[in-house]
């Protein structure tokens, strides 16, 4: 494995583990109080822009597309997660 790829494959895991302490956080608290929703649609669609990036440019490197997909289904476990432990008032 190339220099590259670890770093390609280092990016792709912690970028992709961070929003996960976040989820953890929410579950044990059972509160989503201090998360917005803007927050979590804006990497939607950074996400979803990426990958059309990708496509058009030609993009042939398979860690932009895993970190991007797997981006964007965290990205809406969290908007779920905010909605379902978000407390009502």
């Amino acid at each position: 494995m190339s220099d590259a790829n670890i770093y390609g494959l280092l990016f792709t895991v912690l970028f992709n583990v961070a929003p996960l302490f976040q989820m953890y956080k929410i579950v044990i608290n059972k509160d989503s109080e201090n998360n917005s929703y803007g927050l979590w649609f804006c990497g939607m669609v950074g996400q979803v822009s990426v990958l059309c990036y990708n496509c058009k440019v030609g993009m042939t490197g398979i860690f932009s597309y895993i970190n991007s997909v797997i981006g964007l289904c965290l990205s809406c476990v969290m908007v779920v997660m905010i909605y379902v432990y978000r407390r009502q008032k």
